[in-house]
């Protein structure tokens, strides 16, 4: 079975989606996080919650970095449109 250019766009096109839709989640997530679902995890109990979010609040911020570089990338490519994209 081979492997052609348009199979490889259209696997980039499902990459750039599963991104954004990370994206989306990852920021979905952190805003209640930080509204208060992090003081109903003790980091004693939940340590590896809290290190997760950490996680996630550093994924966010490097797609947001020099002006939302990455971010643009993946949306350009992506034909979602989700919840929270302008």
């Amino acid at each position: 079975m081979s492997y052609s250019a348009g199979d490889f766009e259209q696997d980039a096109v499902k990459t750039a989606r599963a991104l954004h839709i990370s994206y989306r989640r990852c920021t979905y997530l952190l805003n209640r996080w930080w509204a208060g679902m992090n003081n109903q995890f003790p980091v004693e109990q939940y340590g590896d919650l809290h290190n997760l979010m950490n996680r996630v609040s550093e994924l966010v911020q490097d797609y947001e970095a020099d002006s939302n570089a990455k971010l643009n990338t993946v949306m350009a490519k992506s034909d979602l449109t989700l919840p929270g994209d302008i």
